[in-house]
């Protein structure tokens, strides 16, 4: 179904470049969610008080008794602080759904080495002497 979207700007003057980028964001979202029963996406914007930053709360619920995934992120900039706020709902759709299809871990594996190739472990192995 289509993405219902609702952008409240709560003191925050949006011009008409803003509106198209955040337009477009919108449509990224919603090319995304297409398979999703009735989702929604609520775009929240306030100017800092005490800095210059606006901050942008995203709340996309992915349906009816589904899970909701929320971003709160502050920028210099309306369109970079909805920008951020866009990119952190999309990396917890994509881990959601990594976590439906049983995947065993998201994105980049552990850089941890294995217990036998970790430094230590290898200079103990060298400490060790031969056995006849």
């Amino acid at each position: 179904m289509s993405l219902q979207t609702r952008i409240d700007a709560h003191g925050v003057r949006l011009d008409e470049v803003n509106r198209r980028r955040m337009h477009h964001h919108m449509d990224v979202l919603a090319r995304r969610l297409a398979t999703r029963p009735e989702p929604t996406a609520i775009l929240a914007l306030e100017p800092h008080a005490d800095q210059r930053r606006t901050c942008a709360d995203l709340r996309v619920e992915l349906g009816p008794g589904g899970p909701t995934l929320v971003s709160h992120q502050a920028a210099e900039t309306i369109d970079h602080a909805v920008a951020l706020a866009m990119d952190c709902i999309l990396r917890q759709l994509e881990r959601h759904v990594s976590g439906q299809r049983g995947e065993a871990s998201f994105g980049v594996p552990s850089r941890r080495e294995p217990e036998a190739l970790r430094p230590r472990r290898l200079r103990q192995l060298a400490d060790r002497p031969e056995l006849p």
